[in-house]
């Protein structure tokens, strides 16, 4: 015979059953899709002529096409803001609005249809900026571009990922890289030291910065120039600028 004692014991059971199988579901994931994107990135695109399609240009519109769709994937980009390089970058005229590439605003659960549309809208302006790069004062003003990927808003969380399509050849109307040597270390101290005169370096702490067609000047390379320039950019961005740099998007 089920007492009265026994009846209120089992509704007590069985929520605490339910609790705990809450609580294993909670720490096994979200229920209603995939992890909201949540960091901040951006995209600095190099407008000068070394970066042509041609054969004699390091393709700076083909690597950005298949360059950049990874990127955002890889570091799930929820912002994507965009910076040109040109002859002087932080002065440039070049403007595409930041785009959010997972609204809050969109209620839907099913997210990833949602990333596909807006990764698509992020390229195009990617492209769109490439282009104003290209007709607008097209020169190579590397840490000009870096400057103004630096100003842009961050709301989002983590390391701010930005992604630079260029040869990193500075030249710009009050330096030119290629006047100076770089094979020893006092050639480049005296290189960095000439750079960094008298401008502002970019703020940007806890960044990474993802280089894509580095040293590929005229559309060639050689191991030499790329052991000398990328010593070079090595003391200008982790010990002047202090970001982290990653090649691993190849040149």
């Amino acid at each position: 015979m089920r007492t009265t004692t026994d009846r209120a014991i089992r509704p007590a059971r069985v929520a605490a059953g339910l609790g705990a199988a809450a609580l294993l579901l909670t720490a096994c994931g979200p229920l209603d899709g995939p992890e909201r994107l949540k960091a901040d990135c951006a995209v600095v695109v190099d407008g000068s002529g070394s970066g042509s399609d041609s054969d004699d240009g390091f393709r700076a519109k083909e690597k950005l096409k298949a360059t950049l769709p990874r990127f955002l994937a890889d570091n799930k980009c929820k912002y994507l803001s965009y910076a040109p390089i040109t002859s002087a970058s932080e002065a440039s005229s070049c403007q595409v609005p930041r785009i959010d590439i997972d609204p809050d605003s969109d209620k839907r659960s099913e997210r990833e249809p949602l990333w596909t549309q807006t990764r698509v809208l992020a390229e195009a302006g990617a492209e769109k900026m490439l282009e104003c790069a290209r007709d607008r004062q097209p020169g190579s003003d590397v840490l000009g571009g870096l400057t103004r990927a630096a100003k842009v808003p961050r709301d989002g969380d983590g390391t701010f990922q930005i992604l630079v399509v260029s040869d990193f050849e500075q030249a710009d109307p009050g330096f030119k890289l290629s006047r100076y040597k770089l094979a020893t270390q006092a050639e480049r101290d005296t290189a960095v030291a000439a750079m960094v005169d008298g401008r502002n370096l970019p703020d940007l702490p806890d960044t990474t910065v993802h280089r894509v067609g580095f040293a590929m000047r005229g559309g060639k390379t050689s191991p030499e120039h790329v052991e000398q320039l990328g010593a070079f950019w090595k003391q200008l961005l982790e010990k002047e600028v202090k970001v982290d740099v990653d090649d691993g998007y190849g040149a």
